[in-house]
Formats: structure tokens, sequence, C-alpha cells
């Protein structure tokens, strides 16, 4: 039982971790090209002798055809060289960062996402290791539980809160032919399930333990 369980609790870490491998992955290379884009902007100011610049930030683009029976762009294929109509879902798109508000602080709420992923992987490490030494039915791991939703909750609340205020600011920025933006194409739910979930078995857990107590009592 505890190998099937140590099996189960190890797909777990690594499902959760490949799924943060994007996250991840935008943040890094994010943070990179606009240390990048920034030195580059600086040093053009400095050869002009401009005293001020525009600071660029990147705002992603959700989007989806008016239309599936008609392409608005196209796409050159380097494989046989042609042209192939398509239509774009998510673009990346520079602007001026003063036209962006409070999407500047995304990265933020992202990193504030990634931290109470973090605090729900270590509390879940905590019970997984309660467990394998024979603490099951404990109020601890109630704790446990509660905790781990929480925490998933808060992380999937600072991650949405982000993609809400980036959806606002391009619906408001950009209008684009033949596409309209939608938020729906960028929403996760995962965090959200995995948090309901986690509450839901704490709360069984809890009336087990108060039933076990009452049980006790009577005796």
């Amino acid at each position: 039982m505890k190998k099937q369980l140590n099996l189960i609790c190890i797909l777990i870490f690594f499902f959760v971790g490949l799924s943060l491998v994007p996250t991840i992955y935008m943040m890094c290379n994010g943070f990179v090209d606009g240390f990048k884009a920034g030195v580059s902007q600086t040093e053009k100011a400095h050869e002009q002798g401009e005293n001020s610049m525009d600071i660029l930030s990147p705002v992603a683009l959700n989007l989806w055809p008016k239309s599936l029976t008609s392409a608005s762009d196209k796409v050159f294929n380097q494989k046989d060289q042609k042209w192939y109509s398509s239509s774009q879902i998510k673009t990346l798109v520079w602007v001026d960062s003063k036209k962006m508000g409070l999407v500047r602080f995304g990265g933020l709420l992202t990193l504030i996402g990634l931290f109470f992923i973090a605090k729900a992987i270590i509390q879940f490490y905590k019970l997984i290791n309660a467990i394998n030494h024979e603490v099951i039915f404990d109020w601890a791991n109630v704790r446990r539980l509660n905790l781990i939703g929480r925490n998933l909750l808060i992380s999937f609340v600072a991650m949405q809160a982000y993609m809400i205020t980036n959806y606002w600011m391009a619906s408001h920025l950009f209008e684009l032919e033949g596409y309209q933006h939608n938020y729906w194409c960028d929403f996760q739910s995962m965090g959200l399930i995995m948090g309901l979930i986690a509450l839901l078995v704490a709360r069984i857990f809890a009336i087990g333990l108060q039933m076990k107590e009452e049980q006790e009592l009577t005796i």
C-alpha cells in the first residue's frame, strides 16, 4: 500500500511541477528579454541625448476569430515554401508602459501565485510523510489539507487576477479586424479544482475524526 501511495505522490509531484514549467519559462524568458530591451533602450536614449525614454511592456492578446469560416492572417511554411491561411489565438504585443496601468505589476501577482503553490507542495510533502509514518486520521493532517486547499485557492486567485487585468487592458488598447478578445482562452481552473478537492478531503477527515471521538466518549 505504501509503495502505491508513494508512486501516486511521485506522479502528483511530477505533473504539478510539469504544469509550472510554462509559467516559469515565460517569467524567466520575459525577465531576460525585458532586461535586454531595457539596456538597449537606455543605450539608445543615451546616444541620442534624451532625458527620458519609452519603456515597453508586453500585453498578451487572447484572441478568437469572429468567424471560423474565414482566416484573416497568413503564415509562411518554410518546409514547403508556401503561405497558409491562419487565425491567431494568442499574440504578444509590446506597448508603452505608461499605457499599461496595473498590468505592469502582473509579474508580482505571478510570483505570489508561485509562492503559494510552493507552500502547498511543502504541506503536501508533510502530509505524505505523516501517512508513511502511519499517522493518517489526525487533526494535524486536517490542518495540512486545509492549508493545501487555501494555498492553491490563493494561487489561483493571484494568477487569474493577472489574467483579468491583462484581458481588461488588452481589450481597451486593441481592436483587431476579424477578431474578438476572449478571456476564456487563458482561463486555468486546475488550481481551483485541486484546492476545492483538498478542502473537501479535509472536511471528510474532520467528520471522520469527530465521529471517532464521539464513539470513544460513548464507550
